[in-house]
């Protein structure tokens, strides 16, 4: 048999934001590994904790769905595949279908070996490089299940149909996913002021917490020289509209109050239109920072058109103000209630026509 290093950059391609050092921490939505060999069978070694949400594990073989498995605490080797023709190359990717969860603090999953019985093979370049920005849309919630199912779970979580993934696949390009449920640009569903992407973007996991984390280095700086995209998506918003209907906030540490008023009508309180909108407008200039030479593509709408005029109205003086040209807004389909998936959110069907969207804009656009 033959152990590799998931750090093995001749042979091993690693998907998602992480510190490069073996054991590999794996963080986000849709991180984890691919590897090419002509194996009859492979095993990857999986270090785990959790205590109230579990892991999932996805196995594909040359982009078809072989397993998809709950990892379980402690150390243990699973086994991808076995008794697979020797001699035919083929493509394993593994990759994590949940989302950081920031209150199981002890929650981590640490990638020590792959196993197999046969050489990787080198690695094959992809053509291009895309990075995803989201929420539940992009964290896969609600595409493990039907719409029957009502209620939140970590399983509910998934990648099939995924389209950020088909987005990917079309284009032959790595990808990157930071995302997170319930999360928005200036706030969350609930008006919580501090589950907003833009603040932990420059991290690599920013949105977890614990010493464990820390330890494993979530908090350190993103290193944006080492994986640049050259088109960004960023599929943020609908929890801010969520804010809008739910009731205020209170942060406890000093007992201040946070509440983005109703949309009625078409009309909007100036003060929370302008905290919403400064919050897109910073998050431009910052994404523009980070990622220089990037394509920056807002899309919205798969659960309803709410905050799309004041999207384009920001994203219109951003462009009037920085003469910067390589920034768009893109409206996508919204779901109807008859193709959701788990959890009252869009399914498959669904993430499938918008990555087909996002496919003919990239195309226009001419941005690879």
């Amino acid at each position: 048999m033959y152990e590799y290093s998931p750090i093995d950059k001749d042979h091993v391609r690693i998907y998602g934001r992480t510190v490069k050092r073996e054991p590999l921490p794996l963080f986000w939505t849709a991180s984890g590994v691919e590897f090419d060999t002509d194996s009859t069978e492979a095993s990857v070694d999986i270090e785990c904790n959790w205590t109230t949400h579990e892991y999932y594990l996805r196995v594909e073989i040359d982009g078809f769905l072989v397993q998809r498995f709950m990892v379980m605490p402690g150390r243990n080797k699973y086994c991808l595949f076995r008794a697979l023709p020797q001699g035919e190359v083929k493509t394993v990717t593994v990759i994590m279908e949940t989302q950081p969860i920031q209150e199981d603090v002890s929650r981590h999953l640490l990638l020590h070996k792959i196993i197999t019985d046969c050489v990787l093979q080198p690695v094959l370049p992809k053509s291009h490089k895309i990075e995803f920005i989201g929420d539940s849309l992009t964290s896969g919630e609600g595409l493990t299940g039907t719409g029957a199912i009502k209620e939140w779970a970590t399983g509910i979580y998934g990648l099939t149909g995924h389209y950020a993934r088909k987005v990917a696949g079309h284009f032959d390009a790595e990808y990157s996913i930071v995302s997170q449920s319930g999360w928005g640009v200036y706030c969350g569903w609930d008006n919580n002021i501090h589950s907003n992407i833009p603040e932990f973007y420059e991290q690599v996991c920013g949105v977890v917490a614990g010493k464990e984390n820390e330890s494993l280095g979530a908090f350190d700086a993103w290193d944006f020289r080492s994986w640049s995209p050259e088109l960004v998506v960023v599929n943020l918003a609908t929890n801010d509209g969520g804010a809008t209907g739910s009731p205020a906030w209170t942060d406890p540490d000093t007992g201040a109050e946070h509440k983005q008023q109703p949309i009625e009508d078409g009309q909007w309180d100036e003060a929370s239109r302008d905290r919403f909108e400064n919050a897109v407008y910073d998050f431009l200039k910052k994404l523009r920072r980070c990622n220089p030479d990037s394509y920056i593509l807002w899309v919205y709408g798969m659960c309803g058109p709410l905050m799309e005029p004041y999207i384009k109205e920001t994203m219109d003086r951003y462009k009037s103000d920085t003469k910067d040209e390589r920034v768009s807004y893109l409206a996508l389909k919204e779901c109807p209630e008859c193709d959701f998936g788990a959890h009252a959110h869009p399914g498959a069907k669904n993430h499938t026509e918008n990555a087909g969207i996002i496919i003919k804009e990239v195309e226009k656009l001419n941005i690879f």
